[in-house]
């Protein structure tokens, strides 16, 4: 077992040479948004987790002919995408519901669409881990399980006043984390958006 840590470039060419530790890695960065991704597209969270455990093993299987990490990051999207596909299809061969029922005049999201919500919760996910455990806890049950500060505090047996103060150097932290790489995604979206016009 390796004791230095990698950059994502050494662990893609890593992956390439069929390193199990590098497959971890990018399992580590990826899987979280890829089960996202999938869920966005096909609706059905189970149904997603297996889609993207499977993109894994499909990307594995083509391991020597992927050596970067947005080399590794596209093919694992693009299985995703395509697996999706198949499964909403095989869905509705299978059970003919129609969607829109509820609400016709709602605009489906296009696949581009899910695919910056998916990299964006990626980002989100990547930048909660690198908070301290504390704050990491309570942004996750305050914005992801929708407690009040009252309830957090009393569920941590702290005082309100620590949960505010935890929250807010949290969401600092996230700011400064996020800003910049959800600047570049908003530029490389409305630069795509405007080349199709």
């Amino acid at each position: 077992m390796r004791t230095e840590l990698h950059t994502a470039r050494e662990y893609a060419l890593l992956f390439q040479q069929g390193d199990e530790e590098a497959l971890s890695f990018f399992y580590r960065e990826f899987h979280p948004a890829l089960t996202f991704y999938a869920c966005r597209c096909a609706g059905n969270y189970s149904i997603a987790e297996e889609i993207a455990s499977e993109a894994f093993v499909k990307t594995w299987r083509m391991h020597w002919k992927l050596n970067s990490y947005s080399g590794i990051r596209a093919y694992l999207y693009k299985t995703v995408q395509r697996d999706c596909q198949r499964a909403m299809k095989k869905e509705q061969k299978r059970s003919e519901i129609h969607r829109s029922v509820n609400n016709p005049t709602q605009t489906e999201e296009t696949p581009f669409d899910k695919l910056v919500k998916a990299e964006v919760y990626r980002l989100i996910h990547a930048a909660l881990k690198e908070l301290s455990p504390g704050s990491q806890l309570i942004l996750t049950m305050h914005y992801l399980e929708g407690k009040t500060t009252s309830e957090i505090a009393a569920e941590l047996h702290l005082s309100d006043s620590t949960i505010r103060t935890q929250k807010t150097r949290g969401l600092k932290t996230l700011r400064k984390k996020l800003l910049r790489p959800l600047l570049i995604l908003f530029y490389l979206s409305i630069k795509l958006f405007l080349s199709v016009l």
